[in-house]
């Protein structure tokens, strides 16, 4: 027999209006990792990147139609969650400034992205063109650019988060952060796997994601040969970045790193 009440339950979640949670960071910045603790949450839908940009409220509409066509609502759910990584995804200071949006930005150290980064592309596409340092050092530093350009439009306070804070200091961190998006239910260390986890194209394809909880387990790439010139080009982007974030940030969640960042 017909059941009507999956199809209602989708047509009201994606006609009521919700409040919308935007991380704004960049890849093999743990987000990963972020999406599933966030959509994890009862109050939360949403934990993997959709590849959408956001231009206007008709956008926060379309999210809603494409993530409930997989998806099931959770009962009673106020926020929907996306993650933007790529300038190819544009959000307008629009959508942000607005009462029905909170703004994250995370950041990760250049010395840890750039390796996971062609770690990746060499594992899952070698002929990639982020396979190669030059490239994805330029993607990097054209993200923070335009992070640090978005940031300086909001009108709205956003909350900014190392994301080494995920893995150093996971408890501390993810209370701040529930207490400024005003969640009941607290963010945990624990999560759901859910059925696009460690799939291609929705975020982090390494069994690490698929345990349903932070490890707190770091990659080691003291052996990485970096190209010196590209180093300190990306180096010198996230120190300035990251300085700009916090500073006009209005809450964060930050590890003590600053005798690691070295911009000479």
């Amino acid at each position: 027999m017909f059941n009507p009440l999956p199809n209602l339950m989708k047509g009201a979640a994606i006609v009521a209006p919700k409040h919308h949670i935007f991380l704004l960071g960049h890849m093999r910045g743990y987000t990963s990792l972020f999406g599933h603790i966030m959509g994890s949450n009862p109050a939360i839908c949403g934990y993997y990147e959709m590849h959408i940009g956001y231009y206007g409220w008709k956008s926060l509409i379309r999210q809603k139609l494409l993530y409930f066509e997989q998806e099931t609502p959770k009962p009673g759910f106020r926020c929907m969650f996306d993650k933007i990584l790529h300038n190819d995804h544009h959000i307008s200071p629009n959508v942000l400034n607005s009462n029905q949006a909170s703004t994250i930005f995370s950041l990760r150290r250049p010395q840890e992205v750039i390796p996971s980064i062609l770690s990746l592309y060499n594992r899952i596409d070698p002929s990639h063109e982020f396979n190669n340092e030059s490239f994805a050092t330029r993607y990097y530093i054209s993200r923070l650019d335009e992070l640090e350009n978005i940031a300086q439009q909001l009108e709205r306070g956003f909350f900014y988060l190392d994301a080494e804070a995920l893995n150093h200091c996971p408890d501390q961190c993810l209370s701040i952060l529930s207490n400024w998006l005003n969640l009941d239910t607290p963010l945990s260390t624990t999560y759901e796997v859910q059925k696009k986890t460690a799939k291609e194209p929705y975020g982090d394809t390494s069994d690490r994601i698929a345990r349903g909880q932070i490890t707190r387990q770091k990659s080691d790439y003291a052996n990485f040969q970096f190209d010196d010139g590209l180093m300190e080009m990306a180096t010198s982007t996230y120190a300035r970045v990251r300085g700009a974030l916090l500073s006009i940030s209005e809450y964060h969640s930050i590890c003590d790193i600053k005798t690691e960042i070295s911009t000479t």
